[in-house]
């Protein structure tokens, strides 16, 4: 899969209007996991996959004294959270591929993906490029819903048009390991928004495989940059 495919198809996410919804979707566990990375007033933040641009603005509201770049494949989406963001004067985005960073070694104090990790076509090398670019004990925390424990998931891989990497939570705690970060952990995070008695449509096939999803929980792998 060529940056070219993604890059179309997440363009054609933002003319759809698919950021605002993956906001909507996301942004409950967002929110939680952002909380647990402690970003401080002065923090350097990359946002990897940054859509358009929801995780990157309430990570710059906590680093009002530092700065978030968020990057993503898509321009159009880049586009959208640039526009988006003009408020925030902390706040900057790139169009980027997160397997070649280009960014300096040690120039972030945490990194945050929300439900991008499965789409790279190389997830070690770009883990490895991630823990790079993080200062020694630098907090890299990455979100995805899709993963082997989450059977409803599982149904995404046949109605997405581009490939993704369907991997088990001991998958990504060895790539974690691999890729130089250091007291990893895993832990699944909770949409605590009740489901929709009339749930009919959407990301799943029935209101059973949504509220299973929900059950299931989101995936939230951490790690901090070996020394």
């Amino acid at each position: 899969m060529s940056d070219t495919q993604l890059r179309t198809e997440f363009n054609e996410w933002a003319r759809a209007g698919k950021g605002e919804s993956m906001e909507r979707g996301h942004r409950p566990v967002g929110e939680q996991a952002i909380a647990r990375m402690q970003v401080s007033p002065d923090s350097r933040v990359l946002d990897v996959g940054c859509g358009s641009g929801w995780a990157t603005r309430l990570l710059a509201d906590f680093a009002f004294n530092g700065r978030v770049t968020g990057i993503d494949i898509s321009d159009e989406m880049v586009q959208l959270a640039r526009d988006s963001s003009k408020s925030y004067a902390n706040a900057d985005y790139e169009v980027a591929n997160a397997e070649q960073l280009r960014f300096a070694d040690k120039e972030f104090t945490h990194a945050f993906s929300m439900e991008s990790l499965y789409y790279y076509r190389n997830i070690p090398k770009a883990l490895k490029e991630i823990r790079r670019v993080l200062k020694p004990s630098g907090l890299f925390v990455a979100v995805v819903d899709l993963y082997w424990e989450n059977e409803a998931t599982h149904q995404w891989i046949d109605t997405l048009k581009v490939p993704v990497e369907l991997l088990s939570i001991d998958d990504y705690r060895s790539m974690f390991i691999d890729a130089g970060f250091e007291n990893v952990r895993d832990e699944r995070l909770i949409d605590p928004r009740p489901v929709p008695d009339d749930y009919t449509s959407g990301s799943f096939k029935t209101r059973e495989d949504f509220v299973s999803y929900r059950e299931a929980g989101s995936l939230m792998i951490s790690g901090e940059a070996a020394q």
